[in-house]
């Protein structure tokens, strides 16, 4: 008998308006770095039953009497660790993912919270936010949970805490309006509880729940605008929003987008799809992420060569959000565009984010505090600096330990890849991400399906696809042509099939041990940033003289060196330099770049453990040695660079 959750979840609602579909039963067995991203997050944070007591301690105290966002640490955490577990399938993790559940259905207090904030501050600074979170992470459990006692728990304890949230929030008489629930970037983290809340709706269908959420989707997430306005009119650029949070923003569109699987109404999904075209288009730099001043939406497309840029840019939870956004948009168009973005994301910022060393960033850190390793860098450079640089979100807690926004966040990353590798479409299979191993699926008729990859991806071009099937069956196996790759070939059984922009649609009676090879173009190709000059921004809002509420302009004047700079792409992945290399980041080169705008690399070695590394032609007839981005600057010392700086 299917559970309550399974029959009334948001996947029942997802069959009327997505174009592809994720089988959560399908099975994965990576190689190569993936797997051993998965494995690293697994053993180093998320079957830590120590952390997960910390983080249910916050809500017991509670901790965030201080205006803090302790409370979000269990939420981001247990939506990212339901992912990783979906593919590692480990019963000790689930174990404790299961207990910790236990413990913050516990922590309910007498007016039936569950929230980090004492009753006398609720409803104020990031207290939403939080609770947001725990809804989340309740949730996603809720996809992997086994126990029908354990589910109608979790079930109950959400509806008493939104239930309480209802009765507090919204246009009636005593009711304070969400926009007003907090007091940082004018509501919009508060607003973002709109996700859970519309897919609490769907599994209950209390209307009570709706009607929360209509509430919210009314005020448009602000209290100067509506950004869902905005973005139906297709006119802004998420910068140029009064408010321009970034990852706050994307979660507020998240809520819009499972608003539109509910109601079905074109209006929404068209919202939320000019809202990540013009993202992927203003705020959206080579290594796959966003924000060069602070972590906000502010044209990094065109800043991100800037030397002036600060020290709080790339944040790691942007990235982490990115991803899951493009993986939702995605869900809804079928659109492949939305998966190149998810890839470069992945490859670059995302795996150059985990701290595979195990470092500590001292700097940030109090004399009396236990000083621990955590899983994930909070801030990627663009161009040269170093990594390790700040802890995004950093709290300190009671114990004497600390934890930050982003180490919380990025297990959500890696748990996403397979819910993106291989997805059902209604005649067939969508084969999105090539990664060596083992995919088993089902056909269309819900025949046993394999799919055993044999590549070295994203370092080699070539990727041999062989299926498994128990018998014959026509269906139609789309393969990802990624935007990148000029110059692609695809044969099925030795014989050349044609190629299409997208993805190249391959429909025909598949049998056992048919193959498919994939051959894609990653010839290194040079990338110039954008020449701008000056441009205006905006960065937030205040009262003006009248009273009135007004956004405060930024004039900003592209740095001089910006325009000097290069990168340097070889497929999905972004090249860097490092100063263990044996050069200088900070001294200007010139790269040999043909007159087609590619250019001629060597395989070559490196003295960390790296992706590539490759011999790059300089104009003086000398070679200078780099590596995939994600591998540099692992150290958190030597000084790296994407934007490499020309003479």
């Amino acid at each position: 008998m299917r559970s309550l959750y399974k029959e009334k979840s948001v996947n029942s609602y997802r069959t009327s308006t997505d174009k592809v579909f994720v089988d959560t039963e399908n099975r994965y067995s990576y190689n190569g770095i993936i797997d051993k991203t998965y494995k690293f997050i697994e053993g180093f944070q998320l079957k830590s039953p120590t952390l997960w007591r910390r983080f249910v301690q916050q809500f017991r105290e509670p901790s965030d009497n201080d205006g803090g966002w302790r409370g979000e640490y269990w939420g981001k955490m247990m939506r990212g660790a339901t992912f990783v577990y979906s593919y590692t399938r480990d019963e000790e993790l689930y174990s404790m993912l299961a207990q910790t559940v236990e413990d913050m259905i516990e922590s309910v207090d007498s007016l039936g919270r569950i929230s980090s904030y004492p009753a006398e501050n609720e409803f104020s600074g990031w207290d939403m936010w939080c609770r947001k979170y725990v809804l989340l992470g309740m949730q996603y459990f809720l996809e992997i949970c086994r126990d029908e006692s354990l589910e109608k728990r979790i079930i109950a304890s959400m509806c008493t805490q939104v239930d309480y949230i209802a009765s507090k929030i919204g246009d009636g008489e005593g009711q304070t309006k969400i926009t007003h629930t907090s007091n940082f970037w004018r509501g919009l983290n508060a607003s973002s509880i709109l996700e859970p809340v519309v897919r609490l709706y769907m599994l209950t269908e209390n209307k009570t729940y709706l009607a929360l959420a209509e509430h919210i989707i009314g005020h448009g997430c602000i209290d100067i605008g509506n950004i869902f306005e905005y973005a139906l009119a297709d006119g802004l650029y998420p910068y140029q929003y009064p408010v321009t949070k970034a990852y706050e923003m994307i979660s507020c569109f998240e809520g819009l987008l499972e608003y539109y699987r509910l109601t079905g109404d074109e209006k929404h999904k068209r919202a939320v799809v000019n809202f990540a075209d013009k993202m992927l288009e203003t705020d959206f730099t080579v290594i796959g992420s966003g924000g060069c001043t602070h972590e906000l939406f502010d044209h990094s497309t065109v800043r991100q060569a800037n030397t002036t840029n600060g020290n709080i840019a790339q944040e790691t939870c942007v990235t982490v959000t990115m991803m899951k956004f493009m993986y939702q948009v995605h869900l809804v168009t079928g659109d492949p565009k939305y998966v190149d973005a998810f890839e470069r994301s992945l490859y670059n910022a995302y795996l150059g984010a985990v701290n595979t060393n195990k470092k500590v960033c001292y700097e940030v850190l109090t004399p009396e505090c236990v000083k621990e390793p955590m899983p994930f860098d909070s801030y990627s450079p663009l161009t040269a600096d170093r990594r390790g640089k700040g802890v995004g979100g950093l709290r300190f807690m009671s114990d004497n330990h600390y934890y930050g926004c982003c180490a919380c966040i990025g297990s959500a990353g890696i748990g996403l890849v397979s819910k993106m590798h291989l997805m059902t479409t209604p005649d067939g299979i969508a084969l999105n991400l090539f990664i060596g191993g083992k995919a088993e699926t089902v056909t269309p008729s819900g025949e046993r399906l394999i799919l055993e990859t044999v590549t070295d991806y994203p370092k080699g071009s070539d990727v041999s696809v062989k299926l498994t099937l128990d018998k014959p069956e026509r269906f139609t196996l789309l393969v990802r042509n990624p935007e990148w790759s000029k110059n692609t070939s695809v044969k099925v059984n030795g014989q050349s099939v044609q190629v299409s922009d997208g993805y190249v649609s391959i429909s025909r009676e598949w049998k056992n041990a048919d193959t498919v090879e994939i051959s894609l173009d990653m010839r290194t190709v040079a990338i110039y940033p954008e020449v701008y000059g000056e441009q205006v921004v905006m960065t937030g809002t205040v009262l003006d003289r009248g009273g009135n509420l007004a956004v405060i302009p930024v004039y900003d004047k592209q740095d001089p060196l910006a325009v000097k700079h290069i990168a340097l792409q070889r497929g999905p992945l972004m090249l860097a330099q490092e100063n263990s290399l044996g050069y200088s980041v900070d001294d200007p080169i010139d790269v040999l770049v043909n007159s087609d705008g590619t250019v001629d690399v060597k395989e070559s070695t490196s003295p960390y453990e790296s992706i590539v590394a490759f011999e790059i032609p300089l104009t003086d007839g000398s070679f200078m040695t780099v590596t995939d981005y994600a591998s540099a600057g692992k150290d958190w010392t030597s000084r790296m660079a994407v934007w490499i700086l020309t003479e």
